[in-house]
């Protein structure tokens, strides 16, 4: 890796930008038959759009009797969605796509491990908040097989970016189509964390960035015998990464003033939970198909939304540069992604639903008011004002 960095430059005197050019790590964890302890241990490690991450799915398990995923399986993929994160297309069968495209053929491969992944992903739902998958953007080759055919198959047709394992630096660019390296943390690798910390300050230095895979998260205290009996269930149990190593990786990043971005965001696409949100942004970039990527969003500085039947703001975060925000008559309940936005200074969140503001007594008025003032100078006249955690 060190030898492939030869020829980089210092790119840490630069602005950093977020997806731009500000470097960053994309963990990636594949085999969603893992979900739960995904879930269990991932969940409030991450937080909510804290440490990004990229969840690779499949649509069955390929170690309980090839069954699809259960309704409590699936909210618990859409609750990590709903959290920030990524839900990226795995196979749906988890074959080999050589292996699999050698035995019955290339376009057999696509349409059963691909279109109907996505087919399945298009007619799941959550069971309360009656949330989707989003559209996935990103292609996970199961077992890091892959071939030049497989990559022409799925790129640009079907996905931006597929990540597989080991290649020349191991490092993705911003704005990055086609194949993506990765290196994995699994104890299958026995990864050290010593070399992981000095990879990462490397990275920091070439302004590039660094994907990361594992599959379950796991203490090393847990028994590895998880997913059945058998020696495939055995072996398949040691392709696990314990939340001390991950919260390590995430220390040493911000330790280096690093982001944690998905595996699309490192491919510069943004997507939106809320289809109507999505309807007014392709209305305001003049782009009614195709992939939204963030840099058309960083050049917005006001967004008129009010009206629009928006009841999840998941997206916003891209709007680095907007200024002004209507967000009136809708039906938002979390303001949380407003916080993500540095620039902006008026916003106006008149008549939306007001059950985020149970939670912090007295500022029911706060969220009611028009054009409320929320950059981090408060002018004079909205002084009294304190924003609460939740905005």
């Amino acid at each position: 890796m060190v030898k492939q960095m030869d020829g980089y430059n210092d790119h840490t005197k630069k602005e950093p930008i977020p997806y731009l050019n500000k470097p960053g790590i994309a963990f990636s964890f594949d085999d969603s038959y893992r979900v739960h302890d995904w879930y269990k241990y991932g969940k409030d490690m991450f937080g909510y759009y804290n440490v990004k991450v990229t969840f690779n799915i499949n649509g069955i398990h390929p170690l309980d009797g090839k069954r699809e995923h259960i309704q409590q399986e699936i909210d618990k993929l859409l609750e990590l969605q709903s959290n920030g994160h990524e839900i990226a297309h795995h196979g749906f069968g988890h074959e080999p796509s050589t292996e699999y495209s050698a035995k019955y053929g290339y376009e057999k491969w696509v349409e059963d491990e691909v279109e109907t992944l996505i087919n399945w992903m298009e007619k799941q739902s959550h069971s309360k908040t009656k949330e989707r998958f989003k559209k996935p953007v990103s292609f996970v080759f199961p077992h890091f097989i892959y071939n030049n055919e497989t990559l022409k198959r799925l790129i640009p047709k079907y996905f931006k970016i597929a990540r597989g394992h080991l290649n020349k630096d191991n490092l993705t660019p911003f704005n990055h189509v086609g194949f993506a390296p990765s290196i994995c943390l699994d104890d299958y690798y026995s990864c050290n964390t010593y070399y992981l910390k000095k990879i990462i300050k490397l990275t920091k230095k070439t302004g590039k960035n660094l994907i990361l895979t594992g599959h379950s998260i796991l203490p090393e205290e847990v028994n590895e015998n998880l997913y059945g009996e058998g020696e495939k269930a055995k072996k398949w149990g040691t392709w696990r990464t314990s939340p001390k190593l991950i919260q390590t990786i995430i220390n040493e990043a911000r330790k280096h003033d690093m982001e944690f971005y998905t595996t699309s965001e490192l491919a510069g696409i943004a997507t939106f939970i809320d289809p109507n949100f999505e309807r007014a942004v392709r209305e305001k970039i003049s782009k009614p198909e195709g992939w939204i990527e963030i840099v058309e969003l960083g050049k917005v500085r006001e967004l008129e939304l009010s009206n629009k039947g928006i009841s999840n703001l998941n997206g916003l975060e891209y709007f680095l540069n907007l200024e002004k925000l209507n967000l009136s008559n809708n039906s938002i309940s979390d303001f949380r992604l407003l916080k993500k936005l540095p620039k902006l200074k008026h916003v106006n969140t008149e008549n939306n639903p007001l059950e985020q503001s149970k939670k912090v007594k007295g500022y029911s008025t706060l969220v009611k008011s028009s054009f409320l003032l929320l950059s981090l100078k408060i002018t004079p006249f909205v002084k009294f004002l304190q924003l609460p955690e939740w905005i």
